[in-house]
């Protein structure tokens, strides 16, 4: 399967959940193991329009396939 863009590899990786990668632009807190993010990280996934950091890339990873788990509501 070829795929047009990298947002629609993306989105076809993430069941099209609207699950993008990005830059953190602030330092932040890792939703999955609570330890702070730095600015500028790129370990990143944008769900519902917000960006969060991980300090790892099994952090984003958990967080890419249940991201409601770690989310406050």
């Amino acid at each position: 399967m070829a795929f047009t863009s990298l947002r629609a590899k993306e989105n076809h990786l993430t069941n099209n959940s609207k699950l993008l990668t990005d830059t953190l632009k602030k330092d932040g807190i890792d939703p999955v193991c609570k330890m702070k993010v730095r600015a500028g990280n790129i370990k990143t996934a944008t769900y519902d329009q917000l960006v969060y950091g991980f300090c790892s890339e099994s952090c984003k990873q958990k967080f890419v396939k249940e991201p409601a788990k770690y989310i406050k509501k």
